[in-house]
C-alpha cells in the first residue's frame, strides 16, 4: 500500500486492509496518509538516498534471518568483518599527499598510537591509556584532556 503509484491502486489495497481490520484505515488517516503513502506524499521521495546500515543489513541477511539465532549472529559477525576489511583495504589504497611536514606528523602519531590502549565509553567519548597517564577524548567536540588534540587537530 505504501508504494502504490496510483490513487486507484492505493484505494484498492486500502479496501482489502479494511476488510481484514476496519480500524487500520482510521488509524492511518489520523497519522496522515502523506507521511506513509507515496501516492499521497507532498514531496517526491523517489530519489531519497540513505546510508542506513539497517537497510543494508536487511537486504543482505534476508535469507540468513531464517537461521537459528546463534548461526545468524555468526553470519552477521562474518559479514561485518568482511565489510570492515574491504573498507580498510580501500582506505589503505587511498593516498593524498599532505606535504612532508604533515605526512611525517601523521606517521609519528600512528607509531605512537600503536603503544596506547583505548577504551570506548560512548560513541564519541574514549579513554586513552598511556602507561600510568590517561586522557579523555571527545570526538564530537574535538577535545582531549591532554590538549594536544585541540592544537594538532589530528
Amino acid at each position: 500500500m505504501a508504494r502504490s503509484y496510483t490513487l486507484d491502486e492505493f484505494t484498492e489495497r486500502m479496501s482489502k486492509i479494511e476488510e481484514i481490520y476496519m480500524h487500520v484505515k482510521s488509524y492511518l488517516y489520523d497519522i496522515g496518509y502523506h507521511k506513509w503513502f507515496q501516492v499521497h506524499a507532498t514531496v517526491n521521495r523517489t530519489w531519497t538516498m540513505t546510508s542506513n546500515i539497517a537497510e543494508s543489513l536487511n537486504v543482505i541477511t534476508k535469507d540468513a534471518r531464517k537461521l537459528p539465532i546463534v548461526e545468524l549472529l555468526k553470519y552477521m559477525r562474518t559479514l561485518l568483518e568482511r565489510w570492515t576489511n574491504e573498507k580498510l583495504l580501500k582506505a589503505k589504497g587511498t593516498f593524498i599527499y599532505l606535504g612532508f611536514k604533515f605526512n611525517k606528523e601523521l606517521d609519528d602519531n600512528r607509531t605512537l598510537s600503536q603503544k596506547l590502549k583505548v577504551r570506548a565509553s560512548t560513541d564519541y567519548i574514549y579513554t586513552e591509556l598511556d602507561g600510568v597517564m590517561h586522557y579523555i577524548v571527545c570526538l564530537e567536540n574535538k577535545r582531549c584532556s591532554c590538549g594536544q588534540f585541540q592544537l594538532d587537530e589530528l
